[in-house]
């Protein structure tokens, strides 16, 4: 009874605005308005500049830090594109701190069979008793120890920022001052936010019961809530800013394209940026469900591998030679994405008594490098546990 009048209470708050917005929350988005994320994972390129404008706004502090490269790759051409934080191809002052803010999004699904109150901020039944924030918190994500990628002690750091050492850990090594390379993350906490509800089984579905239930709601009307409704507000409150990676938490939901509910599964992770100055953001699911539809994703599986995409291609524009038939790839792709190439693909990651599972990623050399030319990354590898021996072939339509 309780969660059901919870649930009248917080859909009558946002009644008015739903009825406002018919063209987002009844009709829905069309499919033509925003990018297809059929895909388990994603990102939504920036488009409101260039790259150029980018590296300014890093340069005068409104944006996060950013560095620009540019490689000849495999296939003879140049490529130019920007990282997050430092320049592994220098030596110099280190670290460079990063920013981020945790924003854990409270969804609300009502879709006329059953309902649900999505919040990472609760104890968490399946997992516990613990919260998917606190175990976020708490997670290798955050906190710093001692790192090893492909058998090579990369020393005592956050796990995205150790992987991102291990992925030019033969360039930073040759360079004097090169082996301090490191990109902490500060990561502080929001208050929960509460998310227009997704009312109607075309909008948002109520999946499983007990401990394999998850929540799908529409890919295009998520993203346009967060990005004409939430990110708005929480910059005009103060709680993020374009110098911080915005970082939306979600509990056992995740989304998809309309029609929603059919065939396939899900994007259970997405990182896009908006504005100018950029404002970068990634939503990310903790997932605690045992539906059979996340094997083997689980708790910061997710958030590695969309902090990790972030750190190498923030704007989500940085090209690459062709590559797929891998990871989530059917068919060819050309983006430094670095997790859809080894999606599904996890480590057990022991860490204050829980076993954590982030994903593995490709290295940075496995999308330039000719055949013959060394990784720079870990052991010689061109991932980040051992998976990727050489680097990627030609794609054209068949073979990665």
């Amino acid at each position: 009874m309780q969660l059901r009048l919870r649930i009248v209470c917080i859909v009558a708050i946002f009644v008015s605005l739903y009825l406002s917005l018919p063209s987002v929350a009844q009709e829905g988005v069309s499919s033509a308005d925003l990018p297809q994320l059929s895909q388990e994972y994603k990102s939504i390129p920036w488009t409101d500049g260039t790259v150029e404008d980018a590296l300014q706004f890093s340069a005068a502090g409104k944006t996060i830090p950013l560095t620009n490269y540019s490689i000849t790759a495999r296939d003879g051409k140049t490529y130019t594109g920007v990282l997050v934080g430092g320049d592994p191809s220098k030596g110099g002052p280190r670290p460079v701190t990063l920013h981020a803010v945790v924003v854990p999004l409270l969804i609300v699904i009502v879709d006329g069979k059953q309902s649900l109150v999505s919040d990472p901020t609760t104890p968490d039944p399946c997992d516990s008793g613990i919260s998917p924030l606190i175990r976020f918190i708490a997670s290798p994500m955050v906190n710093p120890s001692d790192l090893t990628f492909n058998g090579v002690d990369v020393g005592y750091y956050q796990y995205v920022d150790g992987y991102m050492r291990a992925e030019f850990w033969n360039q930073i090594s040759s360079i004097k001052g090169g082996s301090g390379y490191s990109n902490p993350i500060v990561w502080t906490y929001a208050p929960k936010f509460l998310l227009p509800p997704f009312i109607g089984s075309a909008n948002g579905q109520v999946i499983g019961n007990g401990c394999a239930q998850y929540g799908l709601v529409s890919h295009p009307l998520l993203d346009q809530y967060l990005r004409s409704f939430a990110i708005p507000i929480l910059q005009a409150q103060g709680l993020i800013a374009p110098n911080q990676l915005a970082l939306f938490l979600l509990r056992n939901v995740v989304s998809q394209n309309p029609p929603i509910g059919g065939s396939g599964c899900c994007t259970k992770g997405y990182h896009s940026a908006l504005g100018k100055p950029p404002q970068t953001y990634a939503v990310v699911d903790f997932n605690t469900s045992t539906n059979s539809k996340f094997k083997p994703v689980h708790d910061i599986t997710t958030s590695s591998h969309e902090v990790a995409e972030w750190m190498n291609d923030p704007l989500g524009n940085n090209s690459t030679p062709s590559w797929g038939n891998t990871g989530q790839v059917s068919g060819c792709d050309n983006t430094l994405e670095v997790g859809d190439p080894l999606t599904g693909t996890v480590v057990d990651l022991f860490f204050f008594g829980y076993h954590y599972k982030p994903q593995e990623m490709a290295f940075f050399s496995r999308f330039f490098n000719p055949k013959t030319t060394p990784s720079l990354g870990a052991g010689g590898f061109f991932s980040s546990n051992k998976t990727f021996t050489t680097p990627a072939k030609k794609c054209s339509g068949g073979g990665s």
